[in-house]
């Protein structure tokens, strides 16, 4: 399904990555509005530890023009309810999607999954908290839906995504395969964008690859001679 290889490795601590893919996060944390159309400034995306029928992700979409591999994750989230801080959270869960509706019908339709620990630290970023993960994801060429989600009891309060003015156009959806919240078809469209960026880098073609590897025999014959 355009999966071509997954590992994983959480870390809050930034690396050296190739470049950014998808940012919606932005630098400074003023594209992330207040409130939003609906009067929301998150969205939950959450495993409800024990009540899996309440299990809801936040997904947005984006688009590779080639086979990219990802190796960073970044969200910005907060929450709400009876929410009393990050120290809840037991893990996190990055999911991606061919569809928002292959999300609705379950989990097992994820093209990758990759839990993350929990960060030892978090950063205040705009109306949320920043957060993020080194990972291994390699997708092919074409549309495709990330979300992050938290792993915390509902007993500690709920835990969404923040919402961004960045991308266009401002779509993100709610799903919920689990059926707990009651939305028709397990699945609902929100008119916002999310607080999501992507860093990695396109996969060399085969022809690349080829003249890598001449390139590198030639160095290694002048470094003989």
């Amino acid at each position: 399904m355009g999966l071509i290889a997954l590992a994983a490795a959480a870390g809050f601590a930034r690396t050296s990555h190739a470049g950014v893919l998808w940012d919606q996060i932005g630098a400074t944390g003023s594209d992330l509005p207040t409130t939003g159309p609906e009067g929301y400034y998150r969205y939950g995306s959450q495993v409800f530890s024990g009540q899996p029928q309440y299990d809801l992700i936040a997904l947005d979409d984006f688009t590779l023009a080639g086979e990219s591999r990802i190796d960073r994750f970044e969200a910005v989230i907060q929450g709400y309810g009876n929410w009393s801080g990050t120290g809840n959270i037991q893990g996190l869960v990055a999911r991606v999607f061919a569809s928002p509706q292959q999300a609705a019908a379950g989990w097992s339709n994820a093209v990758a999954t990759v839990q993350l620990a929990a960060p030892s630290a978090y950063t205040a970023f705009g109306t949320g908290l920043l957060c993020g993960f080194d990972v291994d994801i390699t997708l092919g060429a074409g549309r495709w839906y990330i979300g992050l989600q938290a792993i915390m009891p509902g007993s500690a309060g709920q835990v969404g995504v923040v919402i961004s003015n960045l991308g266009a156009p401002a779509q993100a959806f709610q799903a919920n395969p689990g059926g707990g919240f009651g939305v028709p078809g397990n699945l609902i469209e929100r008119p916002v964008n999310l607080a999501y960026r992507l860093s990695g880098s396109a996969v060399p073609g085969p022809g690349a690859c080829v003249m890598l590897a001449v390139a590198a025999s030639l160095m290694g014959r002048r470094k003989v001679s």
